[in-house]
């Protein structure tokens, strides 16, 4: 039988239920503020990439929900800076239709780096022929916006090896 997943808004719904403690603080208090609704047994990164500040909002915080950390950036050239700064990720969700630098040549340029993150194609235009240019760039997966636990939780335990 597959794990059922709450949402934030659903555990308040159903009565305010206390949520799952992530990791012992050094305290041993349990504190809502930094305690998240999913378990992980490693630390698990993310960047989001996208040019309108709602949607990496949306993004950002529904895998911060999840507990992942998050850092978000508006351009494909941020990204590639960034990465090339040192920083690393265990996943990337970029939208494919950036300013600039597109979301497609990101995907090929950071591969081209070397970059090993999972990278996964965020739109809310799904286009067969954009999917198809977004995976030979060297993307893993393409989803539509918006998307939800049903689509990146098996993304999350994959690359926490669950």
């Amino acid at each position: 039988m597959a794990p059922t997943y709450s949402l934030p808004r659903q555990i308040r719904a159903n009565g305010g239920e206390k949520l799952p403690q992530r990791r012992n603080p050094p305290g041993g208090e349990f504190n809502p503020e930094t305690n998240t609704f999913m378990t992980w047994r490693n630390r698990l990164t993310a960047l989001v990439v996208d040019s309108e500040s709602f949607c990496r909002m949306l993004e950002k915080s529904f895998l911060s929900a999840y507990g992942v950390e998050t850092e978000d950036v508006e351009s494909g050239s941020a990204a590639i800076e960034l990465i090339q700064g040192g920083a690393t990720f265990d996943l990337i969700v970029i939208n494919p239709h950036l300013c600039g630098i597109s979301g497609i040549e990101t995907a090929r340029l950071l591969r081209n780096m070397g970059v090993q993150s999972r990278i996964v194609g965020s739109s809310a235009m799904y286009v067969e022929d954009e999917r198809s240019r977004f995976l030979r760039a060297g993307g893993d997966h393409y989803v539509e916006k918006p998307f939800g636990p049903h689509l990146f939780i098996p993304i999350l335990q994959q690359l926490d090896n669950q």
